[in-house]
């Protein structure tokens, strides 16, 4: 088995390009985007480059920059992956607070450490394997532990718990941080380096137990620790970007605290133990000697750069994460980055299909924009709005009935409407005082509604001048949807209301009944216990918690569709409310399983006859669940295991055989409906 050549043959064929099809859930036919990226890591020999990511662990080849292939999909929730050296396994850490080691001969995964982390911040954000691969650490925020893996994955050789840990003890302010608590093994392996306080190192033997020193003094939290190929030496970086070098037998210095321009620094040893150091600027990374002061080279890349970016082992090369979540590789000797891998993505927060369901738009977080999709081939054609760091926190968007028009919430209070054909900017809306603006065109494309705090504007989309001003409401509006005649439109808030709206007029038609219970038991639908339980009052202690996230109107215009929830009581006060659209009468409340939390991703099929609840994940469970409901009976009619964490928006192709789900994970997945429903 030590002989056995590893990786190669786990990976994909190089032929096998389809990335869109790997590794999918059941029901899934194509998956847009990679994941939200979390970690980047070399192979030891620098041929393979490992990337952690919200749905799985991606290896690339470094040569080609392709991708060889797609690990961990189950879960996935990933912070970091890393290899042991002789490259025969690779570990990994997640949100969950579990350490998994991967046989890199089948891709399996054949070890699973909970690693005794009992705090509220339980992600694992580094994994260590010593040179021997015998031992693997684990450590994050407050806590490291060290195990001898291969013989005992439950009971670790050291631990270290800090006791109440502050998190601003561990910040430093106006610097970009990333990942607490960093770990280190010595080259020889015996050595174990672990943060034990703000500005404390401790050096533990491992063959003992016992520790060897601590290195105090440090001028800031610590962020990055790297032992030197000798094991004599051991390079600390703080946050802020000041490097050092200890002597570890002698306790003292050899290499003064240096601070870097850039904000950030990364480490790295050559093989013949030169420290170089990349220092990491707003959009350029300056890679220099670090005991010698020596600049060996810069290099640009394509947009502000992420903390996910690393050197290779000897310090040859060097992974870079940029806006918008591109990676680019810089290589000893080259007079530019390797061509960036652009496929990873920040949450999905929502999807619209145009185009008669030929395209696809997914909105994201952040500077990703609004990415357009071609269905058919599942590969980008473009993104609007034009990317800056002005709108860096845009979120919500809305297409106009004609197609023709986006309307991008900025970020910072301001709406912008882009003509799309021409990736012109067509006008800009500035009233909004508060960022978080939600957004609605009319069916007939006359109006656009825009919701901000506890204000909503009415605007004549020909002239872009506003109509009304709604104010009833004293929470922040969350979603907005219209009737299909265009006359009506009906808004949610924070503020545990619902109103249904003249947009004519701009006057308040009536407010949407939320009874806290239903006098007519027969109206609920769902496990007999539950409707028990909530019919006798069991969710009133949540009452003034619970609120509207998301609303929709059936297709023909009869029933109005809400997800009622609250951001506590994880597994409670989860309903799915139906109103007739005339009467505003409570039709019936749906009352998903327990283990189904926040169901606010809501969407009717074209036909009327289905309605589809995407929910956000909660502990227990390895993905969060889409549900189709029938609307007559509020039976539950399916369910696909879906994203590895929360379901932020669920839409149907216009002839109803495809649906899209947008996710926190960073991708889109499209479903077939056809052995589901009677499309």
């Amino acid at each position: 088995m030590e002989n056995r050549k590893p990786l190669e043959q786990a990976l994909r064929p190089v032929e096998d390009t389809d990335i869109t099809t790997w590794e999918l859930p059941e029901g899934a036919i194509g998956r847009l985007g990679q994941g939200g990226l979390r970690g980047v890591e070399f192979s030891p020999d620098g041929v393979y480059l490992a990337v952690a990511t919200e749905i799985g662990f991606w290896l690339y080849d470094t040569a080609t920059m392709a991708p060889r292939a797609l690990w961990g999909t189950e879960r996935g929730m990933f912070n970091v992956v890393t290899f042991s050296h002789d490259m025969h396994w690779i570990a990994t850490g997640d949100q969950d607070g579990i350490v998994k080691v991967w046989d890199t001969q089948n891709g399996q995964c054949i070890t699973k450490i909970d690693w005794g982390s009992t705090r509220r911040h339980d992600d694992v954000f580094h994994v260590h394997f010593s040179s021997d691969g015998q031992h693997l650490a684990a450590s994050g925020f407050g806590h490291s532990a060290v195990y001898a893996w291969r013989t005992n994955s439950e009971t670790p050789l050291v631990s270290f718990t800090l006791e109440d840990p502050k998190l601003d003890d561990y910040r430093k302010k106006d610097t970009d941080y990333d990942r607490h608590f960093p770990i280190a093994f010595s080259s020889e392996g015996n050595l174990f380096a672990s943060v034990s306080a703000p500005d404390t190192v401790t050096i533990s033997d491992l063959s003992t137990g016992e520790d060897v020193t601590n290195l105090t003094g440090h001028t800031a939290p610590v962020h990055t620790l790297l032992f030197s190929p000798c094991g004599k030496y051991l390079a600390g970086a703080n946050l802020g970007a000041t490097v050092q070098v200890w002597d570890i037998q002698n306790e003292s210095l050899v290499m003064e605290p240096t601070t870097y321009d850039g904000g950030r620094v990364r480490l790295a040893y050559t093989t013949d133990g030169v420290l170089r150091v990349a220092d990491i600027h707003h959009n350029k990374v300056v890679v220099s000697d670090a005991l010698q002061e020596e600049k060996l080279d810069v290099f640009e890349t394509v947009g502000y750069i992420g903390r996910a970016s690393r050197f290779s082992n000897d310090g040859t090369q060097f992974a870079v994460c940029s806006t918008p979540d591109d990676i680019e590789v810089w290589k000893v000797g080259r007079t530019s980055t390797v061509a960036p891998l652009s496929g990873f993505k920040s949450a999905a927060y929502s999807v619209a299909f145009l185009e008669e369901g030929q395209t696809l738009v997914s909105n994201h977080w952040g500077t990703m924009g609004k990415v357009f999709w071609d269905v058919a081939s599942r590969k980008t054609q473009r993104a609007l709005p034009p990317l800056t760091e002005r709108n860096a926190l845009q979120r919500d968007m809305a297409l106009s009935p004609c197609e023709g028009l986006l309307a991008v919430d900025t970020g910072d209070a301001n709406i912008e409407i882009w003509h799309i054909a021409s990736e012109t900017l067509a006008a800009e809306l500035t009233e909004h005082e508060r960022r978080g603006i939600t957004l609605a065109f009319s069916p007939t494309g006359k109006y656009l509604v825009s919701s901000g705090s506890n204000e909503s504007y009415v605007w004549d989309v020909a002239l872009w001048e506003k109509r009304h001003s709604l104010t009833e409401q004293t929470g922040s509006v969350v979603d907005i949807a219209f009737h299909p005649d265009g006359q009506r439109f009906v808004t949610s808030s924070r503020d545990g209301t619902a109103r249904l709206w003249n947009v004519e007029t701009g006057e308040q038609v009536a407010p949407l009944p939320l009874p806290d219970v239903l006098e007519d038991t027969t109206r609920y639908r769902g496990e007999p216990e539950e409707i028990e339980r909530v019919s006798n009052g069991g969710n009133l202690r949540w009452k003034r918690n619970q609120h509207m996230e998301s609303i929709v109107f059936s297709p023909c215009g009869t029933l109005i569709a809400g997800g009622l929830g609250t951001w506590y009581a994880a597994g409670l006060t989860n309903e799915i409310r139906l109103w007739d659209t005339e009467t505003l009468e409570t039709r019936m409340i749906i009352l998903p399983s327990q283990g189904t939390i926040r169901p606010w991703a809501l969407t009717f099929s074209p036909c009327g006859r289905y309605l589809v609840s995407g929910a956000w994940w909660c502990s227990g469970l390895d993905k969060a669940p889409i549900r189709i409901w029938e609307v007559a009976t509020g039976e539950h009619i399916h369910t696909f295991w879906a994203h590895s964490t929360d379901v932020q928006d669920v839409v149907f192709s216009p002839d109803g055989t495809l649906l899209a789900s947008g996710s926190f994970d960073g991708t889109v997945l499209l479903w077939d409906m056809k052995p589901v429903i009677d499309v």
